[in-house]
């Protein structure tokens, strides 16, 4: 007999009984997103002063991605991210000339090139397009 009354997954409902949020199934994995031997957002730099940082970075660039491809081909898709242009683990620092408002997609699309990069693999074509992101019509950066 548990000791613990059953509760549902959070993710699909199904029954728990060993006292967490999830089923097997759904349980975080070691070295996901959400281990928590990365640590939290705060310990691994994205606190207060981060949030503040951020929003500068997207209020000076206009909340438009500024990647290198949106640059080359004048796409104008609303940013909802901050990238560091040179990523930290390669000696890239928060300095706001080192970060840039990113789209989602474009955001996901550079860091999959990256993480290929770091281990001397190619990304499939689905990574390296990003999905797509939002133009607002009618404008071109210029």
């Amino acid at each position: 007999m548990p000791s613990i009354a059953p509760k549902p997954c959070s993710v699909c409902r199904r029954l728990v009984v060993d006292g967490t949020s999830r089923c097997d199934e759904h349980k975080v994995k070691a070295g996901a997103f959400a281990d928590r031997s990365r640590g939290t957002r705060h310990e691994r730099g994205y606190g207060a002063q981060w949030a503040k940082l951020r929003a500068m970075v997207m209020r000076r660039d206009g909340g438009i991605c500024r990647c290198a491809e949106c640059q080359a081909t004048g796409a104008v898709i609303r940013a909802e991210e901050v990238d560091h242009r040179v990523p930290k683990h390669l000696g890239g620092t928060d300095d706001p000339a080192n970060l840039q408002a990113i789209s989602r997609a474009c955001h996901r699309a550079k860091t999959a090139r990256e993480a290929a990069a770091a281990r001397g693999v190619g990304v499939s074509a689905s990574a390296a397009e990003g999905g797509g992101g939002r133009i607002f019509a009618g404008y071109r950066q210029g």
